[in-house]
């Protein structure tokens, strides 16, 4: 019980890392990849107890009904880790130590791949841009000289109109061409009459569509 317990965990802390450096964007959670451990370690527990009873296993089942789960998980990525943790949880319980093992190791190694090529996204941008024109001040196209000029290529993400359509907030994903310093590309952008609040951040995401 001890070996298999320990085991579990193990293997868990190896799936659990391998999680927090692929992990992208801002929905990190720490109690997430805490009970990605645990579920690992409970799963080897919960095989250890139904062993080869079918009435245990009926029983576990109807105990887990009873549980409810509150948080919405938004990650689809997310949800194969649990099952990933379940599945080797389970291995260890049953005594299947060479699965555990090289199952573990092998998607591990999978998905790091996965990640380090970036692999299933379609664009890479460097920045998302976010700023608010005034269309009685300025031509709501008075940024496009500009984006020409310091601009690898951009898409807008989104538009939203305010004060009955006077004020236009903006949301682009840009990519910079090499070599431009930023603080000429924002002082551009800020000498234009009309446009406030510009906020500039480096983008962890890709956005697709």
């Amino acid at each position: 019980m001890v070996l298999n317990i320990g085991l579990a965990f193990i293997l868990a802390l190896i799936i659990s890392w391998i999680y927090q450096k692929t992990h992208q964007g801002l929905s990190y959670s720490q109690s997430y990849v805490f009970s990605l451990v645990l579920l690992c370690a409970l799963a080897s527990v919960i095989m250890m107890v139904i062993g080869n009873v079918l009435i245990r296993a009926v029983a576990l089942l109807g105990a887990f009904t009873i549980i409810r789960f509150r948080t919405a998980v938004k990650d689809t990525k997310d949800i194969t880790f649990i099952l990933f943790s379940l599945i080797i949880g389970m291995a260890v319980g049953t005594g299947c130590y060479s699965i555990a093992l090289i199952g573990t190791i092998m998607i591990c190694l999978i998905v790091y791949f996965l990640s380090k090529i970036n692999f299933g996204s379609i664009h890479r941008y460097d920045y998302v841009l976010t700023f608010s024109l005034d269309k009685d001040k300025t031509l709501s196209d008075a940024y496009e000289s500009i984006f020409r000029k310091y601009l690898k290529n951009y898409d807008l993400l989104n538009i939203n109109t305010r004060d009955e359509g006077r004020v236009v907030d903006l949301t682009f994903n840009l990519r910079i061409l090499s070599g431009i310093d930023l603080n000429k590309f924002i002082g551009e952008l800020s000498g234009i009459s009309g446009l406030e609040k510009i906020n500039l951040t480096m983008a962890k995401n890709d956005i697709e569509y």
